[in-house]
């Protein structure tokens, strides 16, 4: 899928060697027939002209709209962008980014994205992760081609400085103290409430521990969230042979049912992500999933692609869109300064 008026980025008009269409959240609006996509748009930022010239990679969020049911998708706006700023406490400078967003038409009939935030500081080195300071920021609006005027920073996690002023905290939630950080939000409305499912990861002395990591639910307040239930755990990750499972989506199936879309990761394989993932919820309001004799959570569907690295995954899904499941595949070709990273956004065609 290619979004009109938003293509791949180039570089002198040839393929940026970073770029594509990920993170994709679709919501439909029953109200006019809209649907709409958050979605990242990749690109190589020049951090320094040099001589010799410094580069990263960019990721901000974008949103689409289709007026036809998924069939085409036109480009309406950036909701957020690459900003040069400086860490707080150091003052080391870096890029802000964007990325992982989720979209939701609220109960009340606001629009909300919600997104993870992350400073990167300048110069990209192969093979190391930089990024640090993850944050989760978010954007409401009355409609959705106003998301992004008020874009602000929302939720702090416990490897993340509190000089960065996020106004709450997911560690005073209980049930997620021993997280230190949060990824993939994924938001969704339901019988009146919105809410959140977000990715806990967790860490100790010995270093990151997948067995303890997990997908939370929570549900909306008036001063941030209220627990509701663990989703998905490190024993459902080892039950499906990998070492976690992240990237949630939520929605409502044709036939009514609550689906779960994730996708499984299988940390430092080629690919990394294993497609995605297709659960139904047994009972919402306890974050219960559909499971069998054994407690073992059974997939609905199973979506797999070719691609490699991080490889099929990053996966949403609207019963309104004539795209069934969106699915992201990664390819990397190359190496080294020659290295060519696109992320391609799919329509599967599958209603789960």
């Amino acid at each position: 899928m290619l979004i009109t008026g938003d293509p791949h980025s180039e570089v002198n008009n040839a393929p940026d060697p970073f770029r594509g269409y990920g993170d994709p959240s679709l919501e439909y609006d029953a109200a006019d027939g809209t649907l709409w996509l958050a979605y990242s748009w990749l690109n190589t930022q020049v951090s320094d002209p040099g001589p010799p010239a410094v580069f990263d990679l960019g990721v901000r969020t974008r949103l689409a709209r289709s007026d036809d049911h998924g069939a085409s998708f036109t480009f309406v706006r950036t909701v957020n962008d690459m900003q040069m700023e400086a860490h707080p406490d150091t003052g080391v400078m870096g890029w802000s980014t964007h990325e992982v967003s989720t979209l939701v038409k609220e109960p009340t009939g606001s629009w909300q994205i919600m997104w993870l935030k992350y400073f990167n500081p300048f110069g990209t080195v192969p093979g190391v992760d930089e990024r640090q300071e993850f944050l989760y920021w978010r954007t409401t609006a009355a409609t959705p081609d106003l998301l992004g005027d008020n874009s602000a920073v929302w939720g702090t996690f416990a490897a993340t400085s509190p000089s960065w002023g996020a106004p709450f905290d997911f560690n005073t939630i209980p049930e997620l103290a021993d997280c230190v950080l949060q990824t993939e939000p994924a938001l969704f409305a339901f019988n009146g409430e919105t809410y959140l499912a977000t990715s806990c990861l967790v860490a100790d002395g010995t270093g990151r521990r997948t067995d303890l990591e997990r997908i939370e639910l929570l549900q909306q307040t008036p001063a941030g969230y209220s627990y509701v239930g663990t989703i998905l755990d490190g024993q459902d990750a080892a039950d499906l042979g990998v070492d976690t499972i992240e990237q949630a989506d939520i929605s409502v199936a044709r036939d009514g049912s609550i689906l779960l879309v994730v996708t499984p990761i299988i940390l430092g394989a080629d690919p990394a992500h294993q497609g995605c993932m297709v659960f139904s919820f047994d009972d919402f309001a306890t974050a219960s999933l559909a499971r069998d004799t054994n407690g073992v959570a059974v997939p609905r569907a199973i979506i797999t692609a070719d691609g490699n690295s991080l490889g099929p995954g990053l996966c949403t899904y609207d019963a309104n869109s004539e795209t069934g499941v969106l699915l992201v595949i990664t390819t990397v070709t190359g190496g080294g300064a020659t290295t060519d990273i696109e992320f391609s956004l799919h329509a599967t065609g599958i209603h789960p």
